[in-house]
């Protein structure tokens, strides 16, 4: 049976080291950290720099399910994309919202919501509108394909099964595998940092994405080698221990 690595239990086992976490989800909400994650990837399709985003996730505050909201902008050439996800304390998807802009001009506009086990979609772009309600399986989870800061959900939600996934976006759902690659290394700046690298496969179809995460679960770097796509931390969180100068 697959042990739960991210935060939600006491550590992870690193070369025989055991580092104790922060829980994300304490008793109190006193106790809530202000931020989960956040920072900037820097986006890289054959190795040209093509854009960025710019994310945070964070406990939500106010009434009601919400316990996480992720937004984020995605900067791609002359297109600004603004994604907002709310989830329940398991990562379920609770509402999304998307908004596409390219010289002012709303290119693309994607809404959503979850009543009980039913997600109702909607989709607005210049060829027309479109709305799709279908049901959500027990345990699913989030994750849009285009935005690099979803993967934390599915990693710290999904790991050690085959989570069905909503990709708001196109109104679909996916099943994916989460496989845990083992330990590595990932260099950002003149910094190298011990990480756990992940493979998060669709269960029907070969594309994958390969990501690498700091000891607590955080993004550092993700690759699509069918894309050529690569995002890559431009710092990593305060928290996270670096190993020693990368030369």
């Amino acid at each position: 049976m697959c042990r739960n690595r991210f935060p939600s239990r006491s550590g992870l086992g690193l070369h025989g080291l055991v580092i104790p976490f922060m829980l994300l989800a304490p008793i109190g909400a006193a106790a809530q950290p202000a931020v989960v994650d956040e920072g900037t990837f820097s986006l890289f399709v054959g190795g040209v720099r093509v854009g960025r985003e710019d994310f945070s996730i964070r406990p939500a505050t106010g009434s009601g399910n919400d316990a996480y909201v992720a937004q984020g902008i995605v900067l791609l050439g002359e297109n600004r994309v603004s994604v907002r996800l709310n989830t329940d304390s398991l990562g379920a998807p609770l509402r999304f919202t998307l908004e596409s802009i390219r010289d002012g001009r709303v290119l693309e506009s994607i809404s959503g919501e979850a009543r009980q086990d039913l997600w109702s979609g909607r989709a607005i772009r210049p060829d027309g509108e479109s709305a799709r309600e279908f049901r959500m399986p027990p345990g699913s989870l989030a994750g849009e394909a285009m935005v690099i800061h979803h993967l934390w959900f599915l990693l710290r939600f999904g790991e050690g099964r085959s989570p069905n996934v909503l990709r708001p976006r196109s109104l679909t759902m996916e099943a994916v595998s989460i496989e845990d690659a083992g330990p590595d290394r990932v260099s950002l700046g003149l910094r190298e940092f011990v990480t756990r690298k992940w493979v998060v496969r669709p269960v029907r179809g070969a594309a994958i994405r390969e990501v690498w995460t700091d000891l607590e679960g955080r993004v550092l770097r993700v690759r699509v080698p069918a894309e050529e796509l690569e995002a890559i931390r431009d710092e990593a969180p305060p928290e996270t221990p670096a190993m020693r100068t990368a030369y």
